[in-house]
């Protein structure tokens, strides 16, 4: 068996999630140590594009959209620092986003979203013509849209790199192992049990994404997350690339990388996709996180693009991305500390804004770990409570 040193938080996981706890944590001055079974980024981490844009239905009242909103201020706030730390040129981009209603039915849902949206963001209604003065190429089927001046866009792959690398410029380690169980003093952790060994500890932030069920074996609590597939396409287009985010509710995203990709998609990701249909099985999720991508997946993301954007007809696939989504049961995600246990925190269930609130989400476990709660007063933590799946 490996010993090692005695870290005063392990992190399992390194996700974006689990890579932003580290980061904070050690920049807060805690020793931190990252147990990862794979590598930085080899989960749902490594296939998602990193779209940042608040004007969705995930955000689905004014006390979740807070959390968006502050998502994207944490994350356009922390990524220079990110750059400057690790090295890392991230992709990063801040575009205005278009949440466009291609029919009578996208339409009524964008309409209806903005009413209260607009109470909480800086977001208004466009007519066609002020789409296609935008944006052009966009169907002439566009009913309207809700403009967002400003999302963000940066790959989540290296987002999560540029997290660890930093983190580990404030001392933070990197141990290869699989996660097997906690040991506990009472209902007090005492450290982690994992492949090599066990590392002694007085603080653990489960962020294990899609497997984080799990965990539910090592405590009197059921972790509600389950595997969620998804499927999306990279696009090499023979056009200029967009200046703006688009995405629609049927459609999904459709968004210009700085890479030269056009990404479109996601199955299981779009506002009225039936996510039912898109959960699968943990033991298969945590067997292959990366299933083989289906050409039923790629003619319909094709075929939905285009009826937003007609001249991707002449556009080629450059790559067909598959990937496992933690989706909660509300959907939202599950931060901080397990109930009935002390010093083990959950970090997980974020389904579509893993990226979107990595950020933040690092900044609320580093508060709940050091201070013993949220210092920030622009969102309630409350919704995010584990303990709220107890009532």
């Amino acid at each position: 068996m490996v010993e090692y040193g005695n870290p005063d938080v392990v992190i399992v996981g390194a996700g974006a999630v689990g890579t932003s706890c580290a980061f904070h944590l050690a920049a807060a001055g805690m020793r931190v140590m990252v147990l990862e079974q794979d590598r930085v980024a080899s989960g749902s981490s490594t296939c998602a594009t990193g779209a940042m844009y608040s004007i969705s239905a995930d955000f689905n009242d004014a006390d979740y959209l807070r959390w968006g909103v502050q998502g994207h201020y944490s994350t356009k706030e922390i990524v220079p620092v990110l750059e400057d730390l690790s090295g890392i040129t991230t992709g990063f981009q801040c575009r205005p986003a278009l949440r466009l209603a291609i029919d009578d039915e996208e339409e009524t849902q964008v309409r209806a979203d903005l009413t209260w949206q607009s109470e909480v963001m800086n977001t208004r209604w466009l007519t066609p013509d002020e789409v296609r003065s935008i944006e052009p190429r966009i169907s002439g089927e566009v009913r309207g849209a809700a403009l967002e001046p400003e999302a963000i866009q940066v790959p989540a792959d290296v987002l999560s790199q540029a997290f660890m690398r930093s983190a580990e410029r404030f001392g933070a380690t990197f141990v290869p192992g699989v996660a097997t169980g906690l040991e506990w003093s009472g209902d007090r952790v005492t450290g982690v049990r994992h492949s090599q060994g066990t590392i002694s500890c007085d603080n653990v932030v489960l962020a294990m994404g899609a497997s984080a069920a799990v965990a539910s074996n090592w405590f009197d609590y059921q972790v509600p997350v389950r595997p969620l597939r998804g499927e999306r396409l990279m696009l090499r287009w023979p056009s200029p690339p967009l200046q703006v985010l688009l995405s629609t509710p049927r459609r999904g995203h459709l968004i210009s990388r700085l890479d030269g990709y056009l990404s479109i998609g996601s199955t299981g990701g779009r506002d009225f996709d039936d996510r039912d249909n898109w959960i699968v099985d943990q033991g298969a999720a945590i067997a292959e996180p990366h299933p083989a991508p289906t050409p039923e997946a790629r003619a319909e993301l094709l075929a939905r693009a285009i009826e937003v954007l007609p001249t991707i007809e002449f556009a080629t696939v450059g790559q067909q991305i598959t990937g496992i989504r933690p989706l909660s049961r509300d959907t939202r995600p599950i931060i901080g500390p397990v109930p009935g246990r002390e010093g083990v925190f959950l970090a997980t269930g974020h389904t579509h804004r893993g990226i979107h609130l990595a950020a933040v989400t690092g900044e609320l476990i580093r508060d709940l770990v050091v201070h013993g709660r949220w210092l920030r007063t622009s969102c309630d933590a409350s919704l995010l409570d584990p303990a709220r799946f107890l009532s």
